[in-house]
């Protein structure tokens, strides 16, 4: 099980099991969003993630559909 949550601490979550999918990216959005050279992330099946606290908001970086 890995836990966490969003900076401002307003949002908490959960998710079990494998990554599906992981990767360290150093695309521009990706540099643009974090202020770093790259970004790690994990990718995880939905019904093995879960909010545990607060309510998550979607949010386009790219301003694609």
């Amino acid at each position: 099980m890995l836990t966490g949550g969003c900076q401002c601490g307003a949002v908490s979550y959960e998710v079990e099991g494998e990554a599906a999918h992981h990767a360290l990216c150093h695309c521009a959005d990706c540099r643009a969003s974090s202020g770093a050279p790259a970004t790690a992330w994990m990718a995880f099946a939905s019904d093995s993630f879960r909010i545990t606290s607060g309510k998550a908001t979607p949010y386009n970086s790219s301003g694609a559909s």
